[in-house]
């Protein structure tokens, strides 16, 4: 099973400002300070093997996962992050006998399916998307989005064949030798997580929740949920403070995930949905918090905690 990031970001797309970038040059040349001289090679050895952080971006696009297993393709929510899913596609994988795309919907709130108008393989008819949701009336959601009102391009415009299948709550499908099954998650509107298992791998994708239910039965369903996955994907868009202050807005931090990660025997933890207020400097202080917070109560750990970034691509 293969993994793929390709929107990382919260709420609201989130290009870098020209501020931020002369920030990442200012440190790159502070690293070079030191030495009184250094050449070309040296340079592009250091922006080859440094951090994202320092020289590269965590991502500004919204939430975008795709996952391959069984040779099947997957992908999770529809944030402006599918549009380049959607061009890597047709530049890589156009086949004359169409691709065959199975999109499952956490939820429809504007940063999760806003990338779908832009997604060109939906306009050519020799290709398949599926969609699936908990919620009803993703059909009638998605055209919504593209009424006139709002949009130029109607969703019947786009000439893909298109299947809209409702899964029940905590049902578990399977496309080939995959099988997906959803848990709720709590958020405004709803929001559902979704546990991907193939060939002995577990990928568990749970983003926009909060977790203020704190009662034995709410924390023993979400640990089921994500035990012993190889990889879970966390919603932390907020810091620990801010996850109290705002009650109710439906989003959790990193704190929690490695907290319910130990508890349910995760190998990785990828923390996701970054706040968009953030730059990348700041989300990696979370990062840092988050790794010292595993350091200090669970010494022990193996978990493997790490920023979920735009192009990230896990093997598992």
């Amino acid at each position: 099973m293969r993994v793929r990031f390709w929107g990382v970001r919260g709420s609201i797309p989130t290009p870098p400002t020209s501020e931020q970038i002369r920030a990442k040059i200012l440190k790159a040349f502070k690293n070079f300070s030191s030495e009184k001289d250094f050449n070309l090679n040296q340079v592009e050895e250091y922006l080859m093997h440094s951090s994202v952080v320092d020289t590269g971006f965590i991502g500004g696009n919204t939430s975008c996962i795709e996952v391959r297993a069984d040779d099947k393709i997957l992908i999770f929510d529809m944030g402006s992050g599918l549009k380049r899913l959607g061009n890597h596609l047709l530049k890589h994988e156009k086949t004359k006998n169409g691709l065959e795309l199975h999109i499952f919907m956490s939820h429809t709130h504007w940063d999760h399916i806003l990338g779908l108008p832009f997604f060109v393989p939906a306009f050519f008819p020799n290709n398949k998307l599926i969609f699936y949701s908990v919620h009803r009336n993703l059909r009638d959601r998605l055209e919504t989005q593209q009424d006139y009102r709002f949009f130029p391009v109607s969703l019947d415009s786009m000439s893909s064949k298109k299947e809209f299948v409702q899964i029940a709550h905590k049902q578990t499908i399977s496309i080939g030798n995959v099988t997906v099954s959803n848990i709720p998650l709590y958020h405004p509107g709803g929001s559902f997580g979704f546990r991907v298992e193939c060939g002995g791998k577990v990928f568990v994708y749970a983003t926009d929740s909060e977790y203020k239910d704190q009662s034995r039965e709410a924390v023993t369903q979400n640990s089921k949920f994500f035990r012993d996955a190889d990889l879970l994907v966390f919603d932390a868009q907020y810091t620990f403070e801010e996850s109290i202050h705002k009650e109710d807005w439906g989003h959790s931090s990193a704190l929690i995930g490695v907290d319910f990660a130990m508890d349910a025997n995760v190998k990785r933890l990828a923390l996701f949905h970054h706040e968009p207020e953030r730059d990348d400097f700041e989300i990696y202080e979370i990062l840092k918090k988050s790794l010292d917070y595993k350091r200090i109560n669970y010494p022990e750990s193996k978990l493997e905690i790490l920023l979920a970034t735009e192009d990230l691509e896990i093997e598992l």
